[in-house]
């Protein structure tokens, strides 16, 4: 994977610039484009409208970052990695193959009605990573991570939790809604012709079972484009809570190159339940944090 990001022309960058001052003003996106914005900036402001608050400033950060050659930072590496995993008492984790950094993120910490999970998985080497936002209103954004100048990315979706029964004994018509669901979180009317490829259970030992899924849909972006998707994903389902997936997607024209990346994604993908204290005050404490009276919160 080349992690050497492509240079976006002077007017993406000024774009880009306008998008996140409008961002911080509450404006919508759209309305800052320049007329003659050039195809990536669209992309890009086009994928951080999917996005709400903190991850939409951080998807324009880091496609910002790229137009100007700054490179993105990464979140855990190597041995680190292993004695967070040991910390937790964690074993079943993928370790990260040569091109790829291993992420670690919270959900759930300050969302009502759901237990807080730890998420794993492998990114591939330079991709901008996002993790929830904690203020004074709750906890906002998922754990996602992508090269969103170029289309690619992949997110942590949170669905509803089983009726009944497993994940084993779910249709496939289960899993296509999930995914959909996934995929059209900012409205079904930007996605059309979704279609649920295939379904096979992670040949791997895990605590419990993952499903990996591939599917198609064709994106309409905010300036009237159709881009066809394909993508490839892992459902899992710890808790009673909810049930979780990592969804991973680019553009067909790219997903030659792009496939063993959001595989790898897939693949590695673990989510843990019980490994951090659910009675916490994750709010207040965030507010602390900002104060300077505590560490930074993972």
């Amino acid at each position: 994977h080349d992690t050497h990001p492509t240079r976006l022309s002077m007017p993406s960058s000024l774009a880009l610039l306008l998008a996140m001052a409008a961002v911080s003003q509450g404006f919508p996106l759209a309305s800052t484009l320049p007329r003659r914005a050039s195809p990536a900036a669209r992309t890009v402001v086009s994928m951080a409208a999917s996005f709400d608050g903190h991850g939409r400033r951080e998807v324009l950060a880091g496609a910002l970052a790229a137009a100007l050659a700054v490179p993105a930072p990464s979140l855990a590496f190597g041995n680190d990695f292993q004695r967070q995993m040991q910390g937790y008492g964690i074993k079943d984790y993928k370790q990260a193959p040569d091109g790829f950094s291993p992420v670690v993120g919270f959900y759930g910490r300050a969302v009502p009605g759901q237990d807080p999970l730890l998420v794993t998985y492998n990114s591939p080497s330079g991709w901008l990573v996002v993790r929830p936002n904690i203020d004074n209103n709750g906890e906002d954004g998922t754990v996602s991570s992508g090269d969103y100048g170029k289309g690619d990315s992949a997110a942590l979706f949170i669905g509803p939790p089983l009726k009944g029964g497993s994940l084993a004994d779910q249709p496939k018509e289960y899993f296509e809604k999930l995914v959909f669901a996934g995929v059209t979180q900012k409205g079904e009317s930007m996605v059309q012709g979704f279609k649920l490829r295939k379904i096979q259970k992670l040949e791997a030992n895990t605590e419990t079972p993952y499903y990996l899924v591939d599917f198609t849909y064709t994106l309409l972006t905010g300036a009237g484009f159709e881009v066809n998707r394909k993508g490839t994903g892992s459902v899992t389902a710890v808790g009673d809570k909810s049930v979780q997936a990592m969804i991973g997607a680019s553009t067909d024209v790219r997903f030659k190159k792009t496939e063993p990346l959001l595989r790898e994604v897939a693949e590695s993908f673990r989510v843990y339940g019980g490994v951090i204290n659910k009675d916490v005050n994750y709010v207040q404490a965030a507010a602390e944090d900002r104060r300077g009276s505590l560490p930074v919160l993972g």
